[in-house]
């Protein structure tokens, strides 16, 4: 239907024509805005995708809690046991401590290759000599039974140099542990140098190793230098001698 014009509606009013009051209902109701059309939406996607988070917040809330739980008791441990490896450290090389365990190692050791070629020396120089010794017996000995015990005392002597050998072996080795010391000393110092040396400080000092005979330090055998004025013991071999 063809909506009237305003001009046409007054001409008709004017006229009295038969339909105005079917032209005026019509002209009323095309001035009406248009009815609403209502538009449903599916919101099964939205529901669902909030359903499902719910159920992993849930499995979280379950779940999960005990996993964070196993974590939190395992992170305590690790912690406990980093405590306990500071104290072990602290042990080894304190900051206050007035010696240092590992270069009093390493002196010991270096005394005993020290002391052992010193020994190994004076024993071959006494082999040498009764080997000369045991070469002017030979020839002033005639053919015989003490000719035959002099070339047995030969081969003794022969057996003390090689057992002197011992001092070649013993030196590789213990130079070979005192390069495995000062490779943990510098781990050591590396790993302390990580945390703060006020941390150390504060832990009690280790126990002291060093033995006693009531009041008095027992050191062990003192190095005979020229500053230290220590009878060496050399010295206390010729005395006795």
């Amino acid at each position: 239907m063809t909506k009237p014009f305003m001009a046409e509606l007054q001409k008709a009013r004017k006229s009295g024509h038969p339909f105005q009051a079917l032209i005026e209902d019509g002209a009323a109701a095309a001035a009406l805005p248009a009815p609403t059309q209502v538009v449903q939406a599916d919101n099964t996607e939205v529901l669902r995708a909030i359903g499902d988070l719910g159920a992993k917040l849930d499995r979280f809330l379950t779940m999960d809690a005990a996993q964070i739980d196993q974590i939190q008791v395992e992170i305590a441990d690790i912690s406990g046991r980093i405590k306990a490896t500071k104290v072990e450290m602290a042990a080894i090389r304190h900051p206050l401590a007035g010696d240092d365990k590992f270069q009093q190692a390493s002196q010991e050791l270096s005394a005993v290759v020290s002391a052992t070629e010193a020994a190994t020396n004076t024993i071959m120089a006494c082999a040498e000599e009764l080997e000369e010794v045991v070469s002017e017996l030979k020839s002033s000995l005639p053919e015989g039974y003490h000719n035959d015990r002099v070339n047995d005392m030969v081969d003794v002597i022969v057996r003390i140099y090689e057992a002197c050998n011992f001092q070649d072996l013993t030196g590789q080795r213990i130079t070979k542990v005192v390069r495995a010391m000062s490779f943990i000393e510098e781990r050591v110092d590396a790993m302390m140098g990580l945390w703060n040396r006020r941390e150390f400080e504060a832990m009690p000092l280790p126990p002291s190793v060093t033995k006693k005979d009531e009041n008095l330090d027992l050191h062990g055998p003192a190095e005979a230098t020229p500053e230290s004025g220590n009878i060496s013991q050399a010295d206390i071999d010729a005395l006795f001698g």
